[in-house]
């Protein structure tokens, strides 16, 4: 009799585990669906980018050839004004410091002297001329 009862708890045991096992099997189906589901659709998706990625990648490499040459471009009309902005700068250089060189003996020269003597001279008789001509302002 103890042998028989010990033969019952077994098969109900795994009865039991026969059941859940069985029940676990049911919940995954679904899942395991929703998964091959998804598998197709990124095969479907994958074999879509292998037929457009050679095309795609074709495009960028003329997008990236296109791009250097315009920064070569750009950069070679920059280098020729910057050497045209320094020799600018080179030249301006040189003419201020001769003028900073030659206008002291110019300011003591008597000609420059009598110039600026005969200006105001020269406004009064522009004056004078305008009162005699009636072109005065009034």
């Amino acid at each position: 009799m103890i042998l028989w009862v010990e033969t019952m708890d077994l098969e109900i045991g795994l009865i039991i585990l026969g059941v859940a096992l069985l029940l676990l099997v049911a919940f995954c189906i679904p899942i395991l669906l929703k998964l091959w589901r998804a598998a197709s659709d990124v095969t479907l998706t994958l074999q879509a980018l292998n037929e457009r990625l050679p095309a795609i990648l074709k495009n960028m490499e003329e997008i990236s050839a296109n791009i250097n040459a315009s920064t070569t471009a750009i950069n070679n009309e920059v280098q020729k004004y910057s050497a045209t902005a320094e020799r600018f700068h080179v030249v301006m250089k040189e003419v201020v410091g001769g003028i900073e060189m030659i206008s002291p003996m110019i300011l003591r020269s008597p000609l420059f002297q009598k110039i600026t003597a005969l200006m105001p001279v020269m406004k009064g008789i522009r004056v004078f001329l305008n009162v005699l001509t009636g072109k005065q302002k009034s």
